[in-house]
């Protein structure tokens, strides 16, 4: 079995405005796929859902204050004011039961990235690692998390399930060999063949919207690029 190589401090690393970001979304998303929401409440609820997922991740004191909201969304040029916002906040956390707890891949990811998701004796590319390449990984994992928030089926897996076909994508992306290894089944709780329907789903949806990138490897700096 080969060493792992972990990211020190992963789950820091992992840029925290995205984990807030994908809780607030991953929020919304359950929302509307139980409830019709009128469209001109939209704006509202999305702006409600970052600043509940705000309170609930962070420190009060690194929480947006509601009046910096109201400006940056514009929702105060329809009429919005911090009593309505309040409002709206509780609007979002009926709709969800009260249940503030959103477990999104990107946790799942930080997690597995701290335990390593790559091995010294891995291959990249047909040659040995180099040092960067956990941190390749790493930005790949944060595109993957990034993208298949925009789809809705990707709702029907666990995030411990699309969480390591992640984890295997980016590996797939970089064309690290072997792609799945005994460790990460261990260290995910599954098997290849367990995640396989999962990853090409990934996949296929990530040859969708970027055509032909899925034949060839690009760089982790173009990858960020289009996460952003």
């Amino acid at each position: 079995m080969g060493r792992q190589r972990s990211i020190l401090s992963a789950n820091r690393g992992l840029d925290e405005y995205f984990i807030r970001l994908e809780s607030a979304i991953w929020s919304q998303n359950k929302i509307f796929r139980t409830r019709e929401i009128p469209r001109s409440h939209w704006q509202l609820l999305a702006t409600a859902c970052l600043s509940v997922a705000a309170k609930y991740e962070e420190a009060e004191e690194h929480c947006p204050a509601i009046p910096d909201l109201l400006k940056l969304t514009k929702l105060s040029n329809v009429g919005h004011n911090s009593l309505s916002f309040r409002d709206g906040e509780v609007e979002v956390l009926k709709y969800l039961g009260w249940k503030l707890r959103a477990v999104p891949p990107i946790h799942v990811v930080g997690y597995f990235l701290s335990k390593g998701a790559t091995f010294e004796d891995d291959t990249w590319q047909g040659r040995a690692l180099i040092d960067k390449i956990p941190k390749y990984v790493k930005k790949y994992a944060e595109f993957f998390c990034n993208l298949t928030l925009q789809e809705y089926s990707f709702q029907q897996y666990l995030p411990t399930h699309l969480a390591a076909a992640i984890i295997l994508a980016s590996r797939v992306s970089l064309q690290i060999t072997p792609q799945w290894r005994p460790e990460l089944q261990l260290l995910t709780g599954y098997s290849e063949d367990e995640i396989k329907g999962a990853f090409k789903h990934v996949w296929a949806y990530y040859e969708e919207q970027f055509p032909g990138h899925g034949t060839r490897s690009i760089s982790p700096r173009s990858v960020v690029s289009r996460a952003v």
